[in-house]
Formats: C-alpha cells, sequence, structure tokens
C-alpha cells in the first residue's frame, strides 16, 4: 500500500484531480448505433467499438501513467484519481442499452502498463463463473459486464485482447481448463486503436497477450465491472461512476483489489 496524502498523489499527477469530480455528459448513441452493437454483442459475446472516446479525454491519464511507473508506483493506483472513473461515466448510455438505466458498478478494477519484453496480461479465465445472461421474457437480460479501455493502440505484438467467441465455445476443454495453447486454435484477437471500448459477457473466456520485442508503443489500459440491480450484488460494495467514492476509500477498495487478483496474476501476493 502506497499511505500518501491527496497533495502527495497530486504532486505526481499534477494534470489529474482526486475528489473533485462534476456532472460528466455521457456521449451520445443512437437508436441504430445501439442496436448494431448489440446486435454484435448478443451474437458474439464482445464488444469492439473504435476510437469512441478522443485523445483530449485520455492523454492526462497516460501522462499519469507515466509518471507512477517513474515513482515505481502499480498502475492500478490511477483509480486514486478522478479522471479514470470519468471515462467509464461517459459511457452510462451505453452500458444502461446492457445493463439498465440503474446499473452498479462492481468494485473489481484493475489497470495495466505493459512495457517490458515478456510481460504478459491476464492469462485466459472468465470474469464470472457462473452464467450471466438469462432468458427472461422474450429478449436475453444480462447479469454483468465488463469494460476495457485502451489508452494506447494495442495489437498482437504489444498484447491486445483475445477472446473464444459464443460460437467457438464449443471447443473449450470439457474438464474445464483454460490453457492458452489449447485455446489460441479458436481465440479472436481484438486489435483496438486508443480510446477504443471493448467489452464482454463476464462468462466468456478472454485473456491478455504478451509484450513482445516487436512492440511500438506501451499497452496501457483499464477496465471496470458492472451489474444489472435486478440481480443480487454479486460484490459488494456496489460503486456508481456518477459518483465516485472519496479518498479514503478508493484507498481501501484499491488495496482489496491486490488479494482479490493475485490469483489470476501470482506476482501479486
Amino acid at each position: 500500500m502506497f499511505e500518501l496524502t491527496v497533495q502527495e498523489w497530486r504532486n505526481i499527477c499534477p494534470d489529474l484531480t482526486v475528489d473533485q469530480c462534476a456532472t460528466i455528459e455521457p456521449l451520445p448513441f443512437t437508436v441504430a448505433e445501439l442496436t448494431s452493437i448489440a446486435d454484435q454483442f448478443w451474437k458474439t459475446g464482445y464488444l469492439n467499438i473504435p476510437q469512441l472516446l478522443s485523445p483530449s479525454e485520455f492523454e492526462p491519464i497516460i501522462s499519469a501513467f507515466n509518471a507512477l511507473q517513474a515513482a515505481n508506483i502499480p498502475p492500478v493506483y490511477i483509480y486514486i484519481f478522478d479522471q479514470p472513473w470519468v471515462l467509464f461515466e461517459k459511457l452510462r448510455t451505453l452500458i444502461s442499452h446492457f445493463l439498465g438505466d440503474k446499473y452498479a458498478l462492481l468494485p473489481n478494477f484493475w489497470a495495466w502498463h505493459l512495457s517490458e519484453h515478456g510481460k504478459t496480461g491476464w492469462p485466459p479465465h472468465r470474469d464470472c463463473d457462473a452464467e450471466t445472461v438469462f432468458q427472461i421474457g422474450p429478449d436475453p437480460v444480462l447479469m454483468s459486464l465488463s469494460l476495457w479501455i485502451p489508452l494506447s493502440d494495442v495489437d498482437e505484438e504489444n498484447g491486445c485482447m483475445s477472446v473464444v467467441a459464443r460460437s467457438e465455445e464449443i471447443n473449450l476443454p470439457e474438464d474445464g481448463r483454460l490453457n492458452l495453447e489449447d485455446l489460441s486454435a479458436y481465440a479472436t484477437c481484438l486489435p483496438a486503436k486508443a480510446g477504443s471500448v471493448l467489452g464482454w459477457r463476464q462468462d466468456l473466456v478472454h485473456w491478455g497477450g504478451e509484450f513482445t520485442p516487436k512492440a511500438k508503443t506501451p499497452r496501457i489500459s483499464l477496465s471496470f465491472e458492472f451489474q444489472n440491480r435486478f440481480f443480487d450484488p454479486l460484490v459488494e460494495p456496489l460503486l456508481d461512476t456518477g459518483h465516485p467514492p472519496k479518498f479514503t476509500d478508493r484507498v481501501a477498495l484499491l488495496g482489496a483489489q491486490f488479494d482479490k487478483y493475485k490469483h489470476i496474476d501470482p506476482d501479486l501476493g
């Protein structure tokens, strides 16, 4: 844990703010756009919306990632600051389309800054081992959704995301093991430009690639997880990107992430 004061955090990342979130105007989507995005999502289990966010919205966050790295502070501490919360709040219209107007943010989040050869994103896994889509009435109902935002261009050379689309899940090993060698033949790689928005139903198998010697840029990215409030809380406390936790609560939440994810990344133990 990094027990720094608000002012000390601001000194490290002077372009960002702490506890100064204002009302955020969500990005607009037309009905046709949302319908197209949803059609792909229900068919494949994931979405990949190119360059939805503008550089002016995330370039200060990139600078802060670099400052944290220079100070030898793990990238996930970017969530001390307001701007990552604001970035996801801008997606409220998109998220509401899948999870309802009163959706909740789960206290599950992480950030990555891959810049060394051989470093990788997380290995193959599901964010939720239970079924996350239910047929309630004429339309499917989504219980939970993960979103992942690359702040730098991502491709197979610097560790882009890969998924096993719903149509390929029949090829998954019957014993439930998720070995990369077994999954690669059925994977869909998701290269994306900075500011794109990727997401998947939480029972979809996915993983991050390796930062290779051919990589041209670091792989910098953020993730949040959301749930439909129609269902009982998957994890508590439920949060709201429109009203981010105050500084002391953010510090406590950040500390909890290390224990939560050490089963995926042993280096966090």
